[in-house]
């Protein structure tokens, strides 16, 4: 009985504290580990979601600036998960792009910075707006090599996602945006 009621106590002092984080949107509780038994790589970051990345994957660097966790598997792919509210960005200050609207807005302000600061070109991939998120890629040369990464952003319940692969061969087109859609399926669940 008693070590029911200390979970309880337990369980109640958790839940506060993360109501507290949710309601006040100044706090994240940030975790995950990889599951051997599962193979898969689970990432959160409280209140904004949870992944599920398939297979053994490392955190590398975190950008603060764009709450990007960067990730590498062991054939050197890196892949970039972040997570956080649709008000938080400057072209939704005020939070009234929603769903679709705030994909495509989305969309426009990300590419149009590396076209006009790297001279990048972008490609629509795949859009959905029912289930409201796009695929992209923006490539093309810069200081002397190339870049060509796949975004996916989305949109749920106004919580954003953004993942997306860094410059590689070892995946092709097709593999690379099954995989960013089973990243966007496990965070919408």
């Amino acid at each position: 009985m008693k070590t029911n009621l200390n979970n309880l106590i337990t369980l109640f002092i958790v839940i506060t504290v993360f109501i507290g984080c949710a309601t006040q949107r100044t706090s994240t509780i940030v975790g995950g580990e990889y599951n051997e038994a599962k193979n898969e790589t689970d990432y959160f970051v409280f209140p904004y979601g949870s992944v599920k990345i398939p297979g053994k994957w490392e955190k590398t660097k975190y950008n603060s600036n764009s709450r990007q966790q960067y990730f590498q598997n062991q054939d050197s792919v890196l892949i970039a998960i972040a997570l956080g509210k649709i008000d938080k960005y400057e072209f939704n200050m005020d939070g009234k792009k929603v769903g679709a609207e705030f994909v495509k807005a989305f969309y426009e302000w990300d590419s149009k910075y590396f076209m006009d600061t790297y001279g990048l070109k972008r490609q629509v991939l795949e859009q959905d707006s029912t289930k409201n998120f796009m695929i992209y890629r923006i490539f093309g040369p810069i200081e002397g090599s190339k870049l060509d990464t796949y975004f996916l952003v989305g949109e749920h319940k106004g919580f954003t996602s953004n993942f997306s692969i860094s410059n590689t061969d070892k995946w092709n087109e097709i593999e690379k945006v099954s995989f960013l859609k089973s990243l966007f399926v496990t965070w919408n669940e």
